[in-house]
């Protein structure tokens, strides 16, 4: 009797122990509706919304386990505000995608050089 405890006793922690808690790495907040919504009918409405997302994403990241900013977003939000007429804020925010991410320094400083032409 006492091992036949001890083997489920040992069942249920081995079952336990398999089920683990997996958390996204960064927060992307409403980015993917608004950016299939902006990619799939460009008007001044889904332009501004993703802006918006943008700007949410960059101030508010608490939700990933990484805490910063996903890869991509500070260039992504640069490029878009380099199109809607603020280039030099757009360059910023692209230069800042260098000192979080440097791995993307010599894909990014090309479009820099694009939009400074």
């Amino acid at each position: 009797m006492k091992i036949k405890l001890i083997c489920v006793a040992c069942f249920a922690l081995f079952l336990s122990s398999c089920t683990t808690q997996q958390s996204a790495l960064y927060s992307w907040k409403n980015y993917e509706k608004t950016s299939y919504n902006y990619y799939k009918k460009q008007t001044p409405e889904s332009t501004e919304a993703l802006l918006n997302t943008y700007a949410i994403l960059i101030a508010k990241q608490d939700q990933g386990t990484r805490k910063v900013v996903p890869p991509g977003t500070y260039a992504e939000y640069g490029f878009l505000l380099a199109q809607t007429g603020k280039k030099e804020e757009g360059i910023s925010m692209m230069k800042k995608e260098i000192e979080v991410y440097p791995e993307s320094k010599v894909f990014i400083e090309r479009i820099i050089k694009m939009l400074e032409k």
